[in-house]
């Protein structure tokens, strides 16, 4: 016991700290200690304030019942606003969290109305097929542990996982239906069910055809011909770093939001649903 009390220490120092990640990452290899010594751990810790109490509870749920006890009593955790930390951190941290209770966590969040936003892109991660270029470039930089922990997580999206993320993720855009981009980041909505909806599904296929007409390009470009004798003032300093003669005609280009669904990414999500056979 000896050995292990340095550790055991840090564990608390960071538990009770004000770092919410550092917390985390602490709840994380809390996962590892056997339970007496978990328990040990935590009853250790008095809680000051909300975000510390969350974390304690958050603690106290993976202790007893691992990842899995966490998923299963996500109804239970307080706050919008820390249960939304809490798969925004993990998801950057996926790494730490290779668990098959991870994905039901995700599951969880993602029905989860206040929360679902969070849980969308690690399921697009878990749930996508990446091309050998992209993993090839993954591979060679720090984003390789992330990738081999994706590919770990994504062993556990069974075909009624992926069932269940194709039900939420439609009852979520169905929801919005008339104006989609009420969701935070509907493109990427749409992305998920494309990579979990199947051919047989028609409710997802119907839904994402309706789309059409709210989608197109994302960004539109503007040009903008500049009064030479007047040029704004960043222009005109660079201008006559480079050496450009004066007089010489400036035109602006402006890139601009449409406020339209990604036409590209939704072809690509109905392709995908009318591939997918499973």
């Amino acid at each position: 016991m000896e050995g292990r009390e340095p550790p055991v220490r840090d564990l608390t120092r960071r538990l009770r700290g004000a770092d919410f990640r550092q917390a985390l990452t602490a709840v994380a290899e809390l996962r590892h200690l056997d339970r007496a010594l978990s328990a040990h751990v935590i009853s250790s810790i008095i809680t000051g304030d909300e975000q510390r109490a969350f974390q304690l509870l958050v603690a106290r749920l993976v202790a007893e019942g691992g990842v899995h006890g966490l998923a299963a009593r996500w109804s239970d955790l307080p706050s919008p606003q820390w249960r939304e930390r809490l798969v925004s951190e993990i998801g950057q941290a996926i790494h730490l969290w290779v668990d098959e209770g991870t994905i039901e966590l995700l599951l969880a969040a993602l029905e989860d109305p206040e929360v679902a936003r969070q849980a969308v892109g690690p399921l697009i991660e878990c749930t996508r097929e990446r091309p050998a270029k992209e993993r090839k470039q993954m591979g060679k930089t720090l984003r390789g542990n992330a990738l081999d922990a994706w590919d770990k997580l994504a062993v556990w999206i069974t075909p009624a996982r992926r069932t269940r993320v194709a039900n939420a993720v439609a009852a979520a855009l169905d929801g919005c239906a008339a104006n989609p981009k009420a969701l935070t980041w509907p493109d990427k909505y749409i992305e998920l069910l494309g990579h979990s909806a199947n051919r047989a599904d028609q409710r997802a296929l119907t839904l994402l055809e309706k789309f059409r007409g709210m989608a197109g390009d994302t960004r539109r470009s503007e040009f903008e011909t500049l009064d030479p004798g007047n040029l704004p003032w960043p222009t005109s300093i660079v201008s006559r770093k480079k050496g450009v003669p004066p007089g010489t005609p400036f035109v602006r280009i402006w890139s601009k939001p449409t406020g339209l669904l990604d036409i590209k990414g939704l072809e690509e999500a109905i392709e995908r649903i009318r591939r997918r056979e499973v």
